[in-house]
């Protein structure tokens, strides 16, 4: 069976980022609030931790979701990555980039700087074994988040982000995971199936 460019991995990773930078988009409307008070005719500001390669086209796909949309923090362990990841996106998208030096942030603790920053939107693109603490840095900052995966890699963080969903549910923060078998057509349409009943019995556990 062969992928159709609305589910293959590539697609569904442009259109995933589109849909959370443009459902935070279309939530300044009618709760300004949720996005950190940013007002309908301001641009809406892009975060980047984890300036890698997925990092990088995570980053191009939220600068292409909106005419509004600018990337204006970065962060990352290591300088040449980020610079990078900087030149690449400065090139495709030059009048939306505006990462200032003092907006580079490095180390370990570069994603908390990032979040501090007057950001709206996070993408968390790092290594899947510091997403967890990132996930509920940004959520308690009350910051809207593209979470790449996997969320989380020991039981330890996979009850943070369970808990960090939660938390951005009551606070009316969006996170849009980048597991992408939860949006396939295919793949929910065989869900639903077995819910319904066409295979066996559901039971709870």
């Amino acid at each position: 069976m062969t992928d159709t460019p609305s589910t293959s991995r590539r697609g569904f990773l442009r259109s995933s980022t589109t849909g959370v930078i443009g459902g935070v988009l279309a939530s300044q409307v009618c709760t300004p609030a949720v996005a950190s008070g940013t007002g309908v005719n301001e641009s809406l500001k892009i975060g980047l931790i984890g300036c890698g390669g997925r990092g990088t086209g995570a980053a191009a796909q939220a600068l292409d979701a909106d005419s509004n949309v600018e990337l204006t923090a970065m962060g990352d362990l290591f300088e040449n990555q980020l610079q990078r990841s900087l030149d690449i996106l400065r090139k495709r998208s030059p009048e939306k980039v505006k990462v200032t030096p003092d907006r580079c942030f490095l180390g370990f603790d570069a994603f908390q700087k990032v979040i501090d920053s007057d950001v709206d939107v996070v993408l968390l693109t790092t290594p899947p074994g510091f997403r967890a603490q990132q996930l509920a840095a940004a959520v308690g900052a009350g910051k809207h988040a593209f979470v790449e995966i996997t969320a989380a890699i020991d039981a330890p963080g996979v009850r943070s982000v369970l808990e960090s969903a939660q938390l951005a549910g009551q606070k009316n923060i969006g996170i849009l995971s980048g597991f992408c078998w939860r949006y396939d057509n295919r793949h929910r349409a065989v869900v639903q199936q077995i819910r319904d009943g066409a295979i066996g019995e559901v039971r709870a556990i």
